[in-house]
This record gives structure tokens, sequence and C-alpha cells, in this order.
């Protein structure tokens, strides 16, 4: 009958404008996965940068250590462990504690750090990284001055009775190889705002 015919094209309609909303929904799911599968992508990718700039950091600290008792900002390096720095720019509101991750500006008041810049062939493309070095010290100076307090380790030579090797803070009793603590943080920026923020703290 004719109405029955009618009441078949409103169901077929129906059930098209059905499966319609459907294949959208699926296709905007779909885009959805990929687009953060992309942004997780870039965001390991932008971490694992992050370890050129500690290379980036060591190397430059093996070709100058007799420079390492002071400051040297053209190379972001710091004697002082500068406590005062939001090294991530999200512990407090105030901007003048952040450092300067742009390389070659000028650094804010209370932090007063600037970083340097990882060379760009040693980052992936659509990357860029910038690094700073503080030495886990209270002030600049040699590390034997009795004015001057750093975070160290120190082996001991052995033999009978000795401690092997320990962490200590301020001077040193023991006698044998000590190495100085250094904190190095790495910001990455690349792709789709991706940032990273990578530290390590070595012993050199």
């Amino acid at each position: 009958m004719r109405w029955q015919r009618g009441i078949t094209l409103l169901i077929a309609l129906i059930a098209l404008v059905a499966i319609s909303l459907g294949g959208i929904a699926l296709m905007r799911m779909v885009d959805t996965g990929v687009m953060i599968a992309g942004n997780l992508a870039f965001k390991q990718t932008a971490s694992q940068a992050g370890d050129t700039g500690t290379e980036a950091a060591i190397e430059w600290m093996t070709a100058n250590s007799e420079q390492l008792a002071n400051d040297v900002a053209a190379a972001g390096y710091y004697a002082t462990s500068r406590a005062a720095c939001d090294l991530s720019g999200s512990r407090t509101p105030n901007p003048d504690d952040d450092v300067v991750w742009a390389a070659g500006g000028s650094a804010l008041p209370t932090c007063g750090m600037v970083a340097a810049a990882v060379a760009s062939d040693r980052l992936p493309d659509g990357y860029a990284a910038t690094y700073v070095v503080n030495r886990i010290c209270d002030s600049e100076g040699q590390p034997n001055d009795p004015a001057v307090f750093c975070s160290a380790f120190q082996s001991s030579g052995g033999g009978s009775g000795s401690t092997k090797g320990g962490a200590s803070y301020g001077q040193l009793p023991l006698t044998g190889t000590t190495q100085q603590y250094y904190r190095v943080t790495t910001r990455v920026v690349g792709p789709r705002n991706t940032e990273s923020v990578v530290q390590a703290v070595i012993g050199f």
C-alpha cells in the first residue's frame, strides 16, 4: 500500500541519517587519535633531544675546565646553584625569577641566568634547544676555598677502614678524587608548540 511505502521511506531516511552521524563521529575519533599520537611523538622527540643540551654542556666543561670556578654567562655556565631561579617557569607567578631561554637575551633581575644555544646540527629538524649549567655551590670561587660550600662526591683510595665513596657538603674530610656536582637544564621547543624541559645532574 501507498502508506506502507511512505513509512519504509521514512525509516530508510532515519537510518541513513543515523549512519551518516556515526560516520562523522568515527572520522572525528580517528582524527583526534592521529593528533594525539602525533603530539606524543613530538613530545617524545623533544625529550630525547634534551640529551643534546647535556652533551653540549659536558663538552664545553671539558674544554674549559679552568673556568669553572666563576660564571661564564656567554656559555650558559653559572658557578652557583641559583636557588631563586624558576627553571621551568611554572613554579612561581613572578616572571623576574625565570631563566631567559632565548640565547643572547638579557638576564632578568631575580634569576640572572641566560641560556646558551645547542648547535642546530645536533637537533632533529624543526627543534631548537638551549641550556644552562649550575655548579651546585653557594658562591663563586675555587671549591677548596673555606668560604665556598659545594655539593661534591669524593672517592677514597681504599685500604683498611677507608670509606670508598660518598656524598658530602662543604669541606671534605676524606682524601681521594673529588668530583663536583653540576646541574644541566635543557629546554627544547619543537613543532605544534611542543616544549620539554630536561634536567641532569652530573659529576665532573
